[in-house]
């Protein structure tokens, strides 16, 4: 048996361990956050960029199927002519569209005259829609850094109370930011209508045209209530069920009793 000077310094490595991990996943969300800088950079730099004519020669709605269920997507590939050489490019949006695929589809058919932007110094790089730009890469690492960086604070704070150390700022901080951000589920668990309506309506105002700064953690709230919320529906759902059993066996115990008989257990 380790003494309790073991124990410590084995919780300290352990600590250390987890700190270089969440550092290597925050790292990761702030190269994806600069990708879709860069991108926002060529969306806003396609504006200036020469227009030539070009034709739409795929347009269909392709499915996949993954473990999380099945996807449809918008297959456009479309050709143009620069300087008498011929390209092929199947990007509408620099960065991704946010339409509907059948959207996409109806509105470049195949056989369509389209205008197409590209590069000058790249004339291979071009996109139908010049100037348009989604922020997908930027949401998502800034969800990634903000997931990773809580959860390297809060497992942090969970260590340093088991070392029994003296609570400071951030501490309180953390503590005052769970208090917040768990609201719904903590004040209302017995009421889990009223935790869907919270987090439904977090969810609603984190798709709005706002400043990431209020969407982002409006998206984080609506996901973790979201998933507690479910996994304490699913407890109630499976109690339920589980109560019908119950009262399935006090009844034949009851009826055990009347008639006299014992049963082995």
């Amino acid at each position: 048996m380790g003494s309790p000077g073991d124990d410590v310094a084995r919780g300290r490595s352990e600590q250390a361990a987890l700190r270089l991990i969440w550092g290597v996943i925050i790292a990761i969300g702030f190269l994806i956050f600069l990708f879709g800088q860069y991108q926002g950079g060529q969306a806003k730099a396609s504006l200036e960029w020469p227009v030539t004519s070009g034709e739409i020669l795929v347009s269909k709605v392709t499915t996949s199927r993954t473990e999380e269920g099945i996807t449809k997507s918008a297959d456009i590939k479309y050709s143009y002519t620069v300087a008498g050489q011929k390209y092929y490019s199947n990007v509408v949006v620099i960065g991704g569209h946010d339409y509907r695929p059948a959207d996409v589809v109806n509105r470049y058919s195949v056989g369509n005259a389209v205008s197409v932007a590209y590069d000058p110094s790249k004339p291979r790089k071009a996109v139908l829609e010049p100037g348009k730009f989604t922020f997908g890469y930027q949401n998502l690492g800034k969800i990634v850094m903000g997931g990773a960086l809580f959860m390297a604070l809060l497992i942090d704070f969970i260590f340093r109370r088991s070392f029994h150390e003296e609570l400071n700022l951030l501490d309180h901080v953390i503590i005052f930011s769970c208090k917040v951000f768990f609201f719904p589920l903590w004040y209302f668990r017995e009421n889990l209508w009223v935790v869907g309506l919270i987090v439904g309506l977090a969810g609603w105002l984190s798709t709005l045209d706002a400043n990431s700064v209020i969407t982002v953690p409006l998206m984080f709230f609506s996901a973790f209530n979201g998933v507690l919320g479910l996994l304490l529906l699913w407890c109630c759902f499976m109690g339920w069920l589980f109560s019908f059993q119950d009262d399935g066996l006090d009844e034949e115990n009851g009826c055990d009793e009347e008639d006299g008989s014992i049963k082995a257990s």
